[in-house]
C-alpha cells in the first residue's frame, strides 16, 4: 500500500523525515531531523547526528513523506498529533482510526 496523508497512520514511520511544530516542552519545538526508531510512548529522531527522544503524547510532529508526480519529486507535508501515535508500532499498523490529518 503507497503511502499517502490519509493512511500515514498505518504505515512505519521510521525513516520519515519529521519536525516538532508543538510541545508543551518547548525545548523540543523546531527539533528536525528523520526517525531512527518507535516505541509506545516515544519517537527516537536523529538531529545533528544525536539522538532525542520525543514524548508523542505532548507533540505535534510535521512527516514528509515522499510523493512523485510523473516526473517530480513533490515532498508531502503533513501535521499529525502525538495522541493519534500513542500506541506500539505493530499494533498500530493494524487499527483503524477516524479521519484526524491535516495537509
Amino acid at each position: 500500500m503507497k503511502l499517502t496523508p490519509q493512511n500515514i497512520m498505518h504505515h512505519e514511520l521510521i525513516g520519515l523525515d519529521t519536525e516538532i511544530v508543538d510541545s508543551t516542552n518547548s525545548s523540543l519545538i523546531g527539533i528536525e531531523g528523520r526517525i531512527v526508531d518507535e516505541t509506545k510512548n516515544l519517537m527516537i529522531v536523529e538531529s545533528d547526528d544525536k539522538e532525542r527522544n520525543i514524548p508523542k503524547s505532548c507533540s505535534s510532529f510535521i512527516f514528509t513523506i515522499p510523493s512523485f508526480n510523473g516526473k517530480r519529486y513533490l515532498p508531502l507535508k503533513i501535521k499529525v498529533d502525538g495522541k493519534l501515535l500513542l500506541s506500539q508500532p505493530e499494533n498500530r499498523i493494524q487499527t483503524k482510526f477516524k479521519k484526524k490529518f491535516r495537509k
